[in-house]
């Protein structure tokens, strides 16, 4: 089976990626917004806001470059 045939449908599994990186996305533009509102809230947890960042960043990261890489 190759790349190309092993998703039935290839329209929608590529909208579901693009969601997924767009939420990651948000994501973390909420939590730094919250971050800079409420900065003495978030002191506890901050070692759970530096892994949340660097693991939607990846994701994001991720999916923006392999895109790229694609089109070339």
């Amino acid at each position: 089976m190759t790349e190309e045939n092993s998703y039935p449908d290839k329209e929608t599994y590529q909208t579901n990626r693009r969601w997924m990186a767009w939420t990651a996305l948000v994501t973390m533009l909420i939590a730094t917004a919250a971050v800079l509102i409420w900065p003495l809230r978030f002191e506890p947890a901050q070692s759970i806001l530096m892994m949340m960042y660097g693991a939607l960043s990846a994701l994001v990261g991720a999916y923006f470059g392999f895109s790229q890489a694609k089109k070339k």
